[in-house]
């Protein structure tokens, strides 16, 4: 099987535009524990997007994947195109703003072949976070509620934070004194921007596997944010910090039972809070947690998510190291 990942950042889909540091970084990361998992798997052959401005990280496994280099020619929907024609299998890493991450999912099932990854009507939904919480909410799900210009606003207290609707992770996301703050924030309806209540807790992350009919939570992960003058951040990770419960389980079963095509390996952020986990957003890609996966708990995601878009039998194995591996987004980690 031919394996073409596709990491949106570093691999040629802002051609033309500048590559954010940081983001690229993240980026690096999540491809290069997606590729190293992939080739340790038998008869799979990687290849990996590559923009030619970019240097390739010092990561040894990628040596033995191709790289498919793009530059300004051909555009990065036709250089796409090019390496879906090659491969039999695509695994898309990209963010879900301006609807990137659907339409190459789209391109995918429209060539033919192996979407190694949430379905793009998962996509577009999880890609709102007012859809996502007004579905989990019809679900019965707690999530942190969305507001938009022009709606009744509840009398919250508190500092409030706003986001795009269609943002990933902590992009463009700023906190502000309160609701009022929020609401002048936001401007006229159609600016694509969101309004959440600031939920007190610890922020939280799950790495969850999903098929058919299955659904497991890989790790537990607490995110670790910064402020700097309102601007939220992601600084760290600690992957795989504490066990798998019941209620994260069956948190993760029923949101991938209200979203249905949730497939392979998807992200779910939320709030520990008092009263239990309140859901932030659904991320229906890869998540930079992936990256330290194999170090927590020394199994190969890779194999689980080949093997559940194949209908091959797909048992998670459980953590066998069973260790927390904090990753600073700043290079430096520590197990």
């Amino acid at each position: 099987m031919r394996i073409h990942v596709f990491e949106f950042i570093c691999g040629g889909g802002l051609a033309g535009s500048p590559v954010p540091r940081q983001l690229a970084r993240e980026g690096d990361l999540m491809l290069s524990a997606v590729v190293a998992d992939l080739l340790e798997l038998p008869g799979v052959e990687v290849s990996f997007a590559r923009d030619a401005r970019v240097p390739l990280p010092a990561h040894e496994p990628l040596r033995a994947a191709r790289v498919c280099w793009r530059g300004l020619d051909p555009p990065p929907a036709q250089a796409l195109a090019r390496e879906i024609a090659a491969s039999d299998a695509i695994w898309p890493i990209a963010p879900e703003t301006g609807g990137e991450l659907e339409r190459t999912a789209r391109a995918v099932l429209a060539a033919g072949r192996l979407l190694l990854g949430p379905h793009p009507d998962a996509i577009a939904l999880t890609a709102r976070k007012s859809a996502t919480a007004a579905r989990l909410a019809q679900a019965g799900i707690d999530v942190v509620p969305c507001f938009a210009p022009g709606t009744g606003w509840p009398a919250i207290h508190g500092p409030w934070i706003v986001k795009p609707d269609d943002g990933a992770g902590c992009v463009d996301a700023r906190i502000v004194a309160g609701r009022d703050e929020a609401a002048a924030a936001l401007g006229e309806p159609g600016g694509g921007l969101i309004a959440q209540p600031w939920i007190a807790g610890e922020a939280m992350s799950l790495c969850v596997l999903s098929t058919q009919g299955k659904t497991d939570v890989a790790s537990v992960n607490r995110q670790h944010l910064q402020l700097d003058r309102g601007i939220v951040g992601l600084a760290a990770i600690e992957v795989n910090c504490e066990p798998v419960t019941a209620p994260v389980r069956a948190l993760a079963e029923r949101v991938a039972t209200a979203i249905p095509g949730l497939n392979g390996y998807f992200g779910i952020d939320y709030i520990q809070a008092a009263a239990g986990p309140v859901v932030v957003e659904v991320n229906p890609r890869v998540t930079t947690s992936y990256a330290r996966l194999r170090a927590a708990l020394g199994v190969n995601a890779a194999e689980w998510v080949v093997a559940a878009a194949t209908g091959r039998p797909a048992p998670w194995k459980g953590a066998h190291r069973g260790q927390a591996v904090r990753l600073n987004l700043d290079g430096h980690e520590r197990g």
